[in-house]
């Protein structure tokens, strides 16, 4: 379980990737601010990677519980 601390710094890191505020990050949004928030960019196959565990409903998009889940679980 994370802490209250943990929760708002990821809180913290999906508010700053989500570029157009509509609560789910799109492939562009998390490569733009990958590099910002992690110190180094992603490559186009990381994301693929990425995209294919974590965005759950196929959506094309990483909504919020997605994203807070998939950081809770590693």
């Amino acid at each position: 379980m994370a802490t209250n601390e943990e929760k708002a710094q990821l809180d913290k890191v999906f508010k700053a990737l989500d570029a157009d505020n509509s609560g789910r990050l799109s492939k562009s949004e998390i490569k733009n601010g990958y590099l910002t928030q992690f110190g180094r960019a992603i490559c186009d196959e990381e994301l693929d990677d990425l995209f294919l565990n974590v965005d759950i409903d196929g959506s094309g998009y990483i909504d919020y519980s997605e994203f807070i889940a998939s950081a809770l679980s590693q």
